[in-house]
Formats: structure tokens, sequence, C-alpha cells
């Protein structure tokens, strides 16, 4: 499947383990100034002073790329009793305040978010098999010893 670029909504599917079970996020692509962004603001420097500020980095662009959640997987205390909620305009259980319940209770899972989107968004696929020179040789600068000095 090719990667949508523009507006398009994308979903992350995990498993929390503090409810044990699967939730869905809905997200959007985020620009490339909020990517920008985002490392300016996860890895500082002042003169000779490297500061990290991963978390909050993570919890602003999560939050800003955050588009909505899959209904039932999120329920709030409503007076001592679960309610479900939802992030669909559409739905009878919306909330226009979901994103505020979300950032206050599974900042985890905004984090999480934000890690796959921003930090790991692709991965580079290495060979199953070393190549092979002929007769059967491995091909010069593919060994997997290293070489005596």
């Amino acid at each position: 499947m090719p990667r949508i670029l523009g507006t398009a909504t994308n979903s992350l599917h995990i498993h929390d383990n503090i409810s044990d079970s699967d939730i869905v996020l809905y997200y959007r692509n985020p620009t490339t100034s909020e990517r920008t962004g985002y490392a300016n603001m996860a890895v500082q420097r002042k003169r000779n002073k490297v500061t990290l500020h991963q978390a909050e980095a993570r919890m602003k662009y999560g939050m800003l790329i955050l588009t909505g959640f899959r209904e039932g997987d999120f329920v709030r205390d409503a007076g001592g009793r679960p309610e479900v909620f939802a992030s669909d305009p559409a739905s009878p259980r919306y909330r226009a305040d979901w994103k505020e319940e979300i950032e206050k209770g599974a900042a985890d899972l905004v984090m999480l978010l934000a890690a796959h989107v921003f930090d790991v968004s692709a991965e580079i696929d290495e060979p199953d098999d070393i190549d092979q020179g002929e007769g059967g040789e491995e091909a010069p600068g593919n060994s997997g010893e290293t070489s005596p000095q």
C-alpha cells in the first residue's frame, strides 16, 4: 500500500497493557514544520549543555496529530460510573472535550503515538542473505567476522 500524502487519516493499533485491551488511535500525517519542531523541542542545546525534552515533545506533537479514537476504546468516570465517550462528532456519545480527557488519562498512549510517527516512522529493510560472490564465497566487505589487523 502506498503512503498517502496530505491529510490522510491513519490508524495506530495498540495493545494497552493497563486495560489489557486493544485500542485504535486515529491521526493525521504531520507537516514538515511539525516534524522539525518536534526534533528541535526533543533535544535542545544551549552552549555546552544538551537537554532532553522528549516526553514534552511527544505530548505536544502527539496531541497535535491525534484526530480521534475508535468508539468504545475509552471510558471516563462520570460520577463513579464508567461512561463511554467518542471523538466522532456524528456519534451520540461525542464529547467536545475528548482530547482533554485523553490528555489527562492516556498520556502514555499519546506519547507512544508520537514516538511511532516522529521517531520511527520508517525502517530500513535488511537483506535476508548476504550477497554471495562467485563460487559461493562471501562478497568482499560482507564478512560477519572482523579481520585481524
